[in-house]
């Protein structure tokens, strides 16, 4: 089983010192092997200096017409036993040179300049799968480096990192009997220095996911940025919108930053300050979501979420163009607040926690498409567009009235059954289909309450014009609308007075009615 924990260095100013220059050397590093593998694969890609020489037959070739291995020009392609190197082993062989030509690097530990060659064999083996093209470090996008397992020493509240020495940390947590270090990760941040310490015991074994026939709860949970989640149990998580709370203290920071002399050690104290709030941020939403994550594990065996393209939601509007050229106004200005909400809710983040906790329990994280399962009824399945309006959903076609949100949610967790062929009836606990209440045939001693099925409502519910009273309700209308049906009983007529209490709360659709001949009566 394998575990991670992170902890705070309290390192000398020195040792500070000496980590810093590593970063700066091995992100020189990166970047140069990075530049390498670029024009060696590129000379390859597209031949720009004559034909290739045949690597197979091991031909003679000079090297001022072609490229030995479109790997790397540095360091031999070829083993001492005639096999060929791959990338990583190709840079590798090249290290000796570079220690006797840039004496300063032999300061930096032999393993962290491997394992840094290492990171950038990941980022290629990420292009090669479809994840992006490798891009050159900065020094805010270069903030780590890591040891390989069995060089890291750890004695209670003090660790050992090769060539900078002991330091001692914050044990927030004590390690676990039985588990071995493995690699050993040193990472700077704003707030200062941290250590990620990998740990393994081959004695545990690792959780795996549940069988479809062990399946017993379901629970689908719905993405937003008002609710950062809603549930298919009628369960909401809030979204804090910890970014919007610091809006005005990260505001005054940045001017104050922008105000002073540049270059100058006011300036660089005032951006620490500001990149301190950014982590602290970072640490509440980071923390928050933890949390989120543990409690939707311990609801149900599995989870579904929304498959979103959240690149795609926070991408800039098109421009437009009238006939003359001129641009007219494309809506960014009003979905610039929309991107830095989403950015906030960080559901891919999310997603990945949720993952994380789910593989330790044995939990099922299922994505599913997630067309149409705002505008879909949970209890008919008919979509249409005018079913949802806002935070509340009515359906048009057999009155279903609930929150939308976790309406969406119930869609969502029947189409993950659906994708796992699970049937809904064969899980044990309660699940998460939605029926109408039962009918009331029985004087309870609530007369107020009766069933959907009342023979007095109007045969198609889009005769109610669900929403357009409601907004009135809303803009400050001094009258509620009153529909009037008959019922053929002795004559009688049945007043109905629908108030906006109908969609104060989810569930099911409940009309106060009561039977009068005279005149009006209104229910509260």
């Amino acid at each position: 089983m394998l575990v991670s924990y992170q902890f705070k260095l309290k390192p000398k100013l020195s040792q500070v010192n000496v980590m810093e220059q590593w970063l700066n050397m091995l992100r020189a590093h990166y970047n140069y092997c990075l530049r390498d593998r670029i024009e060696s694969y590129e000379q390859v890609k597209s031949p720009k200096l004559g034909n290739y020489c045949d690597l197979d037959t091991e031909s003679e070739c000079c090297p001022l017409t072609c490229s030995v291995s479109k790997n790397s020009n540095l360091g031999s392609p070829y083993k001492s036993n005639g096999k060929k190197r791959n990338a990583y082993e190709h840079q590798s062989s090249e290290l000796s040179t570079l220690k006797k030509a840039r004496p300063w690097y032999r300061e930096i530990h032999s393993t962290v300049l491997q394992q840094n060659l290492k990171r950038l064999e990941v980022a290629f083996k990420n292009f090669f799968e479809g994840r992006g093209y490798p891009k050159f470090k900065t020094r805010q996008r270069f903030k780590s480096f890591n040891y390989p397992p069995n060089q890291v020493q750890v004695t209670g509240n003090k660790i050992y990192l090769p060539k900078i020495g002991w330091m001692r940390f914050f044990q927030s947590r004590p390690f676990p009997e039985g588990f071995a270090l493995r690699s050993v990760t040193v990472r700077r941040k704003a707030d200062g220095w941290y250590v990620s310490i990998g740990l393994e015991n081959q004695d545990v074994p690792q959780s795996s996911p549940k069988n479809i026939e062990e399946i017993s709860s379901v629970v689908g949970g719905d993405l937003g940025s008002n609710k950062l989640l809603a549930l298919s149990n009628g369960e909401q998580i809030a979204n804090p919108q910890f970014e919007k709370r610091l809006e005005r203290t990260k505001i005054i920071r940045q001017r104050r930053a922008s105000r002073k002399k540049r270059g100058s050690k006011n300036q660089k104290k005032a951006y620490q300050e500001l990149a301190r709030l950014d982590q602290k941020i970072v640490n509440q939403r980071t923390d928050y979501q933890w949390k989120v994550a543990n409690q939707l594990v311990r609801l149900a065996d599995v989870i579904v979420l929304e498959d979103l393209n959240i690149k795609g939601m926070i991408k800039r509007c098109q421009p437009k163009q009238d006939e003359n050229g001129n641009y007219l106004k494309n809506g960014q200005s009003a979905k610039r607040a929309l991107n830095r909400l989403i950015r906030d809710c960080s559901w891919g983040e999310l997603k990945l926690k949720i993952q994380s906790v789910a593989a330790k329990f044995g939990c099922l994280v299922v994505e599913v498409n997630p067309k149409h399962t705002s505008q879909q009824c949970s209890a008919c399945g008919q979509i249409d567009r005018e079913n949802r309006k806002g935070e509340k959903f009515a359906c048009i076609e057999c009155g279903h009235v609930q929150d939308a949100d976790n309406q969406a949610a119930i869609n969502i967790a029947n189409r993950g059954l659906e994708q796992l062929n699970v049937s809904l009836s064969k899980l044990l606990g309660v699940t998460q289909e939605v029926t109408a209440n039962s009918e009331v045939t029985e004087d309870t001693g609530n007369s107020e309450e009766t069933s959907v099925s009342l023979e007095t409502e109007p045969s198609n519910p889009k005769q109610l014009v669900l929403f357009e009273w409601m907004e009135e309700q809303v803009t400050g209308s001094p009258e509620s609308p009153v529909i009037a049906t008959q019922e053929a009983r002795a004559g009688e007529e049945v007043n109905v007075d629908v108030r906006q209490k109908w969609f104060a709360q989810g569930g099911s659709w409940l009309l106060q009615l009561r039977s009068r001949s005279d005149n009006l009566q209104t229910f509260p």
